[in-house]
């Protein structure tokens, strides 16, 4: 099978591509420099990542700051893909931990989606901490959906999308929605979401010495200065330790490499028990919102974001399901029968388990998202596996 954007070792196995692993080694290099300095300098260090972070040519980013009310102390930028499909809209928050980035820091993920989905997106410059702690950053999403829905959109037309503290921020948003009665965006997608400001999970001592981009010490100080004094348990500061009734379906992506990997481990984990529809993938040897960045594997993600996009308004796009029995061909032209569907018993991953309808008729295991999505062949994308009619 193929990996993320990857080529095989002599063994079969599969090691993330040259240029990722040259980014992950230069990020290593510069930790302890960007993990030990004031927030005013992390700041300006922060803003230059939009020289770095490429945009598709097709996506146009216009200043949408005229249209927040004047008490709203944010602006926000539209993402508008040339080939636009009206009517639906993502509302994307940025990471940084509550206390720097804004929407030009990180413009390339929500741009890339727009150009892959086609959906417009609005991306927002929530208030940050020290100067504006908790519940500043959730106030200022609550009126940026708002602001969506006086734009003549309705929650249906709303997909709620964040990297990092901007993930657990638009998490904080759908759960504040619920418990005020209102009714609930189509979905959520989240990106390595920083859902425990406690710092609870076990990755925090795991994953430490090969995240090569954050550290768990930088993180509490943040932690502390968005809570502004307040309890970190608190659900809207750390939706981990909220409830999950009622929400619409979700999306979660984390790399296998970074210290928060349990935030969106334990976060799925609860989520199935309550029976949210939501679906976790995790990226072998990736960093912390490596979407970001100009790499192989960025591009892969965001498809698959595209693609879930896609499931949740487009009835004639394929189905984000895989039917057990049915019949289904490679994109290389061989045939094979689906077994099961199941999850992956440690990081709750859903698996396709298929039978391969030649040969040694051996059976494979691929991840649910994988099996799905689109590759390129012959100059055109295509689908991996597409579903066929028995002989």
């Amino acid at each position: 099978m193929d990996g993320f954007g990857s080529k095989p070792r002599k063994s079969g196995k599969y090691q993330p591509s040259l240029k990722s692993r040259l980014v992950k080694e230069t990020m290593k290099s510069v930790k302890p420099i960007i993990t030990n300095i004031a927030i005013s300098k992390q700041r300006k260090g922060v803003g230059l990542l939009r020289h770095f972070c490429s945009v598709p040519k097709d996506v146009h980013i216009k200043d949408a700051e005229s249209c927040f009310g004047a008490k709203l102390p944010m602006h926000a930028v539209w993402l508008i893909p040339d080939q636009l499909q009206k009517g639906k809209v993502i509302l994307y928050a940025h990471g940084g931990s509550y206390v720097y980035g804004s929407p030009e820091t990180h413009k390339s993920i929500p741009a890339r989606l727009a150009s892959m989905s086609g959906y417009a997106a609005l991306s927002y410059d929530y208030r940050l901490a020290p100067e504006f702690p908790f519940p500043a950053a959730l106030d200022d999403a609550v009126a940026a959906f708002d602001y969506l829905l006086d734009q003549g959109y309705s929650e249906d037309d709303i997909v709620v999308c964040g990297d990092s503290a901007g993930g657990a921020l638009s998490i904080a948003l759908v759960m504040t929605l619920r418990d005020r009665g209102r009714k609930l965006p189509a979905g959520i997608i989240v990106i390595s979401p920083w859902t425990d400001l406690t710092h609870s999970g076990k990755s925090h001592i795991s994953k430490r010495d090969i995240d090569p981009l954050m550290a768990t010490k930088e993180l509490r100080k943040a932690a502390e200065l968005y809570a502004g004094g307040g309890a970190l348990s608190n659900r809207y500061i750390s939706p981990l330790f909220g409830d999950f009734k009622d929400f619409p379906p979700t999306l979660i992506h984390v790399g296998s490499n970074e210290i928060l990997l349990d935030d969106s481990k334990r976060l799925a984990a609860r989520m199935v028990k309550q029976k949210v529809d939501v679906r976790i993938t995790i990226f072998k040897d990736m960093w912390h919102v490596f979407h970001m960045f100009d790499v192989p594997e960025s591009y892969t993600a965001i498809r698959r974001m595209a693609q879930f996009l896609d499931s949740l308004w487009q009835e004639d796009r394929i189905e984000y399901e895989v039917h057990p029995g049915a019949y289904y061909r490679h994109y290389k032209g061989n045939e094979y029968r689906v077994l099961h569907i199941a999850r992956h018993s440690e990081t709750l991953e859903e698996l396709v388990v298929y039978q391969q309808l030649h040969g040694n008729h051996n059976i494979w295991v691929c991840q649910l998202d994988m099996f799905l999505e689109t590759v390129e062949c012959n100059g055109t994308r295509v689908y991996r596996f597409e579903e066929i009619k028995e002989g």
